[in-house]
């Protein structure tokens, strides 16, 4: 499908790119996501010369470059020094507060580290410039097992049926946090259980002053932005057509969820919606609107509100609603990787691929899990009993709702970006009424199909 020109033109292109996720913003003796032979694998040459009259092989000595901040890198620099740790053939020298612009610079020229943690959307332009290892003879070679990771987080990492990356940890959309003090004065009992009851619950949520104004609401479809992923996965929607090469964002199911977003300004009032918003609380101070009541309910990931969330906190999480009409959707969400992937010109990628291994086994996951408050990738990882305790509660859920065979994501593609891009445009222009969802999706298959095609 993809001309070689095409590719090159995008290589050039991605450098203007603004690279982000989708929403937000982080191991029982069992090896998850490795073969039986992984620690063979990373403790190779510990004891490779004894007995022997060869002088003992150095360290390979690795780069491997994050985006976690200094103040968010002490999980992740924990986990390279217990791997430093135990075994004696590879070090790993780390680099933090590396963002996409600097990655990108460093594959492309002559200067790749060899391993790298980024967001998972600039693993398919990236893969498709030619900038990206394929990890299938690695995966094959070792017997990898794939089947070990969460599926909807495994299929990010892949363009065209290969692995460019694995996922070392994963955000998780598919919850619903709410204000337990708005719903005691409204005498709402329990959360809502489906879209339809969630919009209810919204009405009775919402006051207004004398003169009509908006004080409290119960709910904001595009608040804290706009879901173009999350709300399509909620209807059991698609974004591209395997059988016929073709983009689907005009499927009835995403054109259904646009209209359900819609229903809410219709019901409120856009002008009325729009200067609420105006006046709301900065998210994450104790403003926070979810927090003081302005708002009583939103979308919630695993990283709001956790010390609010506790058992006698303010805030209360419980799965996020499905239609009435299609029970087989409950549980759905959207899932949001960390890839961590080896550049075509790293220098020591046999080395690298030893690292990622390591990444993805159950201990490391687990640990990884309770130090930075993060969603493992490992199936076996969301059983493992060591992340069931008194002191890691507020998460306790996430890891049960990761277990939902309805979670899913965006298909990762050499236009990834540009059709996320249009998404959230054209949606944009139909929440606001000015055109409709129909017509809002059958733009986005006009401007993505083209590149497609390419």
């Amino acid at each position: 499908m993809r001309k070689k020109s095409y590719v090159l033109l995008l290589f050039v292109m991605i450098f203007s790119l603004i690279m982000a996720g989708c929403g937000g913003g982080a191991d029982s003796g069992n090896d998850g996501g490795t073969s039986e032979n992984t620690n063979e694998n990373t403790n190779t040459n510990t004891n490779a010369n004894e007995g022997s009259n060869e002088p003992p092989k150095e360290k390979v000595e690795i780069s491997f470059w994050h985006t976690y901040t200094d103040a968010d890198a002490g999980p992740i620099n924990k986990v390279v020094e217990n791997f430093n740790n135990s075994q004696d053939s590879i070090k790993v020298n780390i680099l933090g507060n590396q963002d996409p612009t600097k990655q990108l610079t460093a594959i492309s020229g002559g200067a790749a580290p060899d391993v790298l943690l980024t967001y998972w959307n600039n693993i398919g332009p990236w893969a498709t410039a030619g900038a990206v290892l394929d990890l299938s003879d690695s995966i094959a070679k070792d017997g990898f097992d794939t089947g070990a990771i969460i599926p909807a987080a495994a299929e990010r990492m892949m363009i065209d049926g290969k692995f460019y990356a694995m996922p070392f940890t994963m955000s998780m959309a598919n919850s619903l946090m709410y204000n337990k003090a708005a719903f005691e004065e409204a005498g709402i009992t329990a959360p809502p259980e489906t879209l339809e009851q969630l919009f209810e619950y919204a009405k009775q949520l919402t006051k207004k002053d004398d003169k009509g104004n908006i004080t409290k609401i119960g709910f904001i479809p595009d608040y804290p932005w706009i879901d173009n992923v999350f709300w399509p996965i909620i209807f059991g929607g698609s974004w591209y057509d395997e059988s016929t090469g073709k983009v689907t964002p005009n499927a009835p199911a995403n054109v259904e969820s646009i209209a359900y977003q819609r229903s809410f300004y219709e019901e409120f009032g856009k002008d009325q919606i729009d200067k609420f918003k105006s006046g709301m609380g900065k998210r994450g101070t104790p403003q926070d609107p979810l927090l003081t009541g302005q708002l009583a309910m939103m979308i919630g990931w695993e990283y709001n509100f956790m010390p609010e969330r506790a058992e006698d906190g303010p805030i209360g999480v419980a799965p996020f609603p499905y239609p009435e009409a299609k029970p087989e959707l409950k549980g759905s969400g959207m899932v949001s990787p960390r890839a961590v992937f080896i550049p075509q010109k790293a220098k020591h990628p046999a080395e690298a691929w030893e690292f990622i291994k390591y990444l993805m086994t159950q201990d490391v996951q687990v640990e990884f899990s309770l130090e930075a408050h993060v969603i493992p990738t490992v199936k076996s990882a969301l059983d493992d009993q060591r992340l069931y305790t008194d002191e890691n509660k507020t998460m306790h859920s996430f890891y049960e709702r990761a277990k939902s065979e309805n979670l899913n994501g965006f298909p990762n593609s050499p236009y990834i970006n540009e059709y996320l891009q249009a998404l959230s445009e054209e949606t944009e222009k139909a929440l606001k009424g000015t055109i409709t969802p129909q017509e809002a999706m059958d733009n986005v298959a006009k401007k993505i199909q083209p590149l497609a095609d390419k």
